[in-house]
């Protein structure tokens, strides 16, 4: 009989209340949940390169000091074709800036420039809104045109959140530098 295998998943500062269910909860608390208590502006990561097949980042980008090498690190870690789900307040949000910790604000436009890089495909990008915004149209149109919805008015019509799930692109003999391959 054949061994199926089980995907492995990381939940990248799982915060104090709970973990994605059978992942391996990682956060810089110590919280029953919790698998691995490290810092998140340390690097490397206590994980080997190509481990985890999902990588779940909910609210947690916006609390790094450096995003960029944050990215570098969730890259390393991540196994060819592994999934990279990232929700985080919308900059338009009141919780973007409701947090003392939220050191960095985030955009629609921001995650397509880490496709750019040619390591990470999107597979999703949506823009997360209130009940009475779907109910107007707001938010099939700034999902339609985010773009232009984030030059004009998106501080008339803020979003809650933007969330995007990138697939991970590695080719044998392929520099890998996150950091070399970034531009916006």
């Amino acid at each position: 009989m054949e061994k199926k295998s089980r995907m492995k998943t990381l939940d990248l500062g799982c915060g104090p209340k709970q973990k994605k269910p059978g992942s391996i909860g990682l956060d810089k608390r110590p919280a029953p949940h919790v698998d691995v208590v490290h810092d998140l502006n340390v690097y490397p990561y206590p994980f080997p390169d190509n481990e985890f097949d999902w990588i779940e980042m909910s609210h947690i980008i916006e609390h790094i000091d450096r995003p960029l090498n944050l990215m570098n690190e969730v890259y390393r870690m991540a196994r060819p074709g592994a999934t990279i789900r990232i929700i985080t307040p919308h900059y338009s949000s009141q919780l973007s800036y409701g947090d003392l910790e939220h050191f960095h604000h985030f955009g629609y436009v921001t995650f397509s420039t880490l496709e750019n890089t040619g390591l990470f495909k999107i597979k999703k990008h949506k823009l997360w809104f209130t009940d009475l915004y779907k109910a107007l149209g707001i938010s099939l149109l700034a999902n339609w045109f985010p773009r232009r919805w984030e030059k004009y008015v998106s501080f008339i019509f803020p979003a809650f959140y933007v969330e995007v799930s990138l697939e991970v692109i590695k080719t044998e003999g392929r520099n890998y530098d996150f950091m070399k391959n970034y531009v916006y």
